[in-house]
């Protein structure tokens, strides 16, 4: 009876430790905030750089503030350009954690 008992609570520990494990891993990383400070009928264009290889363009109107997923603060870095995608040798600027313009 006492080892049925040990059994028992055993598994209720490693159920309810895989649960809290579980959830912790299902949170998402906060969003990294983008902005578009420019004057009214200008367009921000962002070139996100993710990596060697991988970018997005990411487009925002005037007084638009956004969270963008996927992007990581301190590793990528981004340019920006207004009505016009910014060129492909642009000078990049390190992703803020807070907020990017």
């Amino acid at each position: 009876m006492a080892q049925a008992h040990v059994i028992a609570v055993a598994a209720v520990a490693l159920l309810a430790g895989g649960s809290v494990l579980r959830a912790a891993a299902d949170t998402a990383p906060p969003q990294v905030q983008f902005g578009c400070d420019a004057p009214k009928g200008t367009t921000c264009l962002f070139k996100l750089f993710f990596g060697p290889h991988r970018t997005r363009i990411v487009q925002l109107q005037p007084g638009m503030k956004v969270g963008i997923p996927g992007v990581v603060a301190g590793r990528d870095s981004y340019c920006v350009s207004l009505n016009t995608p910014p060129v492909p040798k642009c000078a990049r600027q390190a992703i803020d954690p807070t907020y990017n313009h």
